[in-house]
């Protein structure tokens, strides 16, 4: 495998150690916000500030890599998966955070683990600002309106982020526009949105808010 690094932070990740793959792969510092079978999500501050979320695979599943091949696609790890799919979403216009580095396995050997480094976004998941005694009304009106738009406008560039269109992927940003997080599945769409799958997200986006600020 090799790494993949954005220039602008070459000389950043090269002193912290995580400008190889094996840097990557081997990195347990920080944070531990998320470890399952699958893999582990590392969240590492800096000292100027900003925070790194580091996202691990430690294996990559056969049935994916059968779905893939299935559809004449190369098999890719859910890492650059993600990374490729955040991508097309910021080819479209939508604010994703910013790749600071992945791995690309061998192309001609299955693929296996996998690990993607992101600088973590500026603000606020919406539903912890709804939730959030000391947020105004109308500022929370104002993000879950600034979301709901950005849902539409997903819809509307063929983009199905599925069951993970949750409040808390929606991130209010200091400058009142809206962020994604978690791009995992954001895939784009086989077919045109029909109204109904539209609506359906909304509602599901909906089921997480509280009852007052609900709108289906």
């Amino acid at each position: 495998m090799r790494i993949v690094i954005n220039p602008r932070y070459a000389s950043l990740l090269s002193s912290l150690g995580l400008d190889t793959p094996q840097g990557l792969l081997g990195h347990e510092g920080g944070e531990c916000v998320s470890r399952h079978t699958r893999g582990a999500t590392f969240r590492i501050p800096l000292e100027d500030g900003r925070v790194l979320f580091l996202k691990k695979d430690y294996y990559t599943k056969p049935a994916a890599i059968l779905h893939r091949l299935a559809r004449f696609k190369a098999p890719e790890t859910n890492t650059e998966r993600e990374v490729r799919l955040l991508e097309n979403a910021r080819a479209k216009g939508f604010r994703v955070p910013e790749i600071l580095a992945y791995l690309r396995h061998t192309p001609w050997l299955p693929p296996r683990r996998g690990a993607m480094l992101q600088l973590a976004l500026e603000g606020t998941p919406v539903e912890a600002l709804v939730r959030s005694p000391q947020v105004s009304p109308e500022v929370k009106e104002r993000a879950l309106e600034k979301a709901r738009e950005t849902l539409d406008r997903l819809q509307e560039a063929g983009l199905d982020w599925n069951r993970d269109c949750k409040p808390e992927h929606f991130f209010y940003c200091p400058d009142g526009e809206i962020a994604l997080l978690d791009g995992e599945r954001l895939y784009p769409a086989r077919a045109p949105l029909t109204r109904e799958y539209r609506a359906g997200q909304h509602q599901r986006f909906d089921s997480f808010l509280p009852p007052e600020y609900r709108r289906s």
